[in-house]
């Protein structure tokens, strides 16, 4: 009865510290598109205001890697093992797709090359990893 009680305020945790992160990736993601859209559209034309922007994103993401650590520190070695084998699926299919989408762009196929293209990829490519890692040892 006690290891039950456990797991469920281990599984709680987890639950929790996953929603955080996303909810944390969400915000850094907002702030990138916002300060993407504003560049873009010229919702504002104060340089400090496209330095804070910038700034801002900057420390999101930092804050969203502190996190990310923070969630791998209160997990069992099973979920780091499926959380080390989505980064490095993630880093190999990044890694041969922007060397493709370089040379691509390089031979004038791509010409309006977008860095979020690259980052989708790997954001997708990351996902898919973590969810095949998971039912791979359920």
């Amino acid at each position: 009865m006690n290891a039950s009680v456990s797991e469920r305020s281990y599984d709680q945790r987890a639950i929790r510290d996953n929603l955080a992160f996303v909810g944390w990736v969400f915000v850094w993601m907002l702030s990138l598109t916002v300060s993407d859209k504003a560049a873009l559209y010229g919702w504002w034309s104060a340089e400090w205001i496209t330095w804070g922007s910038i700034v801002v994103n900057f420390a999101l993401g930092v804050w969203l890697v502190l996190r990310y650590v923070r969630m791998l520190s209160g997990m069992d070695d099973l979920q780091r093992k499926i959380q080390l084998e989505a980064l490095a699926m993630s880093f190999g299919i990044t890694l041969v797709c922007t060397i493709s989408y370089s040379l691509l762009v390089t031979w004038g196929y791509i010409t309006d090359e977008e860095v979020t293209d690259i980052f989708m990829i790997m954001c997708v490519s990351f996902s898919l990893a973590v969810i095949g890692s998971t039912l791979r040892y359920r």
